[in-house]
């Protein structure tokens, strides 16, 4: 089969399956690629898309099992691969909240979610995408919802996250804890990811004491009293969000992601793991 100009603009789509189920970018286009490379060997196909959704899936289910060894031995916790880039240019992928979250999912729970939620899929066309019934693929969205209860994240008003996350940093560079003490939420959460490659916090950290603690600490870190890093504006999978620069040795250090409710911060993300740490153009 040819790659058509038509079969090439479903890139987007087969990115946006691939990276929502993997939280990894290079991986999601490994996947993508091998779609395509499927796609010029196949003979007969009655429904392009349905077809390589159904190949792009399978290949993140299996590329999930394969690296589930890896994320187990990994130091520290595990974050999914932000989308970064420095204009709020739409990317094909979920908010980076719900992105974290759907870590509590199984690799079919997460691909019926992902296409039901995300694209809108009817349970038809879901069951011929994952090879699943109709009724099954309900059951599983189902558990997929009680799976991540309440935590799941309200959509905000872009301008209200950037204002917040603003705010957030500010308070935090300037060391006011009575700001960060209104900025935050009583049962904040805060999720850091280093990879063993950067100090990060080695677990989740709950609670506004503990969170407070911790930040007030980074805060105290010589290379931070010596103003060595710099804060930027950037967007995460399409939202606002901050990226910090060592200023001294030009490297990105670490990616922030605020999470709000009302008018307080429910969730901190930050992404220190180099690995996962890359600027990117349009897609």
């Amino acid at each position: 089969m040819e790659l058509t100009k038509e079969i090439l603009g479903l890139r987007s789509y087969l990115f946006s399956i691939s990276y929502n189920m993997l939280g990894m970018v290079e991986e999601a286009e490994d996947v993508v690629q091998d779609v395509f490379e499927k796609w010029i060997s196949a003979s007969e196909v009655h429904d392009a898309k349905a077809y390589l959704a159904r190949i792009a899936v399978n290949q993140s289910i299996n590329r999930l099992n394969d690296l589930r060894k890896s994320r187990e031995n990994y130091i520290g916790m595990w974050l999914p691969e932000p989308y970064i880039t420095l204009e709020p240019e739409p990317v094909p992928t979920l908010e980076y909240g719900m992105l974290f979250l759907l870590e509590r999912l199984n690799p079919n729970e997460r691909a019926v979610f992902i296409l039901r939620e995300s694209f809108t899929e009817e349970y038809t066309s879901i069951a011929d995408i994952t090879g699943l019934t109709a009724e099954n693929c309900r059951q599983l969205l189902h558990r997929a919802h009680e799976k991540l209860g309440r935590s799941k994240p309200l959509q905000v008003d872009a301008e209200k996250q950037r204002k917040f996350t603003e705010a957030f940093l500010a308070a935090l560079h300037g060391q006011d804890r009575s700001e960060l003490d209104s900025l935050l939420r009583s049962d904040i959460e805060l999720f850091s990811d280093g990879g063993g490659k950067r100090a990060a916090a080695l677990k989740a950290l709950f609670g506004l004491e503990k969170v407070l603690k911790f930040l007030i600490g980074v805060t105290q870190l010589q290379e931070v009293q010596q103003h060595q890093f710099e804060y930027r504006s950037a967007f995460v999978n399409g939202r606002p969000a901050a990226i910090i620069f060592n200023q001294t040795t030009g490297e990105l250090d670490s990616m922030q992601y605020v999470e709000l409710e009302g008018r307080e911060i429910t969730r901190l993300l930050f992404v220190r793991n180099p690995d996962k740490l890359r600027i990117r153009g349009k897609y």
